[in-house]
């Protein structure tokens, strides 16, 4: 069937994938913490991470239970009402209030429903589909649509095109996180994509084969 291999690795690395978002986000959470909390297991651990390993569990459920769902703007506002529930107030909607990102004085603009439509078709026409989901990823965590979650969003959002298209999974490694980041706080400054596409590519594409 369509979409099996990829859907495979997806699900037998979702612990990991999610151990990592949580360490994205500066949670800290170990992946034995990780695994016992998707097993309802025992474990000394903080609500805050409870509720995002919980969510993102279902965040990844709803994904690959409808990969056949248009790339589109109530995908994205979907993905972030299941990642924020009972984390952030508004979970689910485009932001209407200023943000402020850690590790930079730049502030995203308000952003706009038209704006984003139009940005979203921009790169649904993207031939190159990794360079389709990296495009994904850096305008999501960039534009900042939502109060928070964004990264979250943009990370799911990149492994929907990767897994639909039987390519593999989007993950960030654990042991490059700081270069990571310090990539996109510069792309967030410079708005130029050019070094953070190159280390995704080359660094964050889990493929199948």
């Amino acid at each position: 069937m369509m979409n099996d291999t990829a859907v495979a690795m997806a699900k037998r690395l979702l612990v990991d994938s999610i151990w990592k978002s949580a360490n994205l986000e500066g949670l800290g959470t170990t992946f034995p913490k990780t695994e016992a909390i998707l097993a309802n297991a025992p474990t000394t651990t903080k609500t805050e991470e409870v509720l995002f390993v919980v969510n993102m569990k279902r965040a990844w459920q709803f994904l690959l239970d409808n990969l056949d769902y248009n790339n589109c703007i109530m995908l994205l506002r979907q993905y972030n009402k299941i990642v924020g529930e009972l984390l952030f107030d508004y979970a689910g909607e485009i932001r209407t209030i200023s943000v402020q990102i850690g590790g930079t004085s730049w502030e995203p603009e308000i952003p706009q429903s038209g704006i984003i439509i139009d940005s979203i078709n921009e790169i649904e026409r993207i031939s190159d589909i990794e360079i389709r989901a990296l495009k994904y990823f850096c305008y999501i965590a960039r534009t900042q649509m939502f109060i928070d979650g964004n990264k979250r969003v943009a990370q799911l959002m990149a492994n929907k095109i990767l897994i639909e298209k039987n390519i593999g999974i989007f993950q960030i490694p654990i042991e490059m996180l700081e270069e990571f980041k310090e990539l996109l706080i510069s792309f967030y400054e410079t708005n130029d994509d050019g070094e953070i596409m190159r280390f995704m590519k080359e660094y964050c594409i889990k493929r199948i084969a």
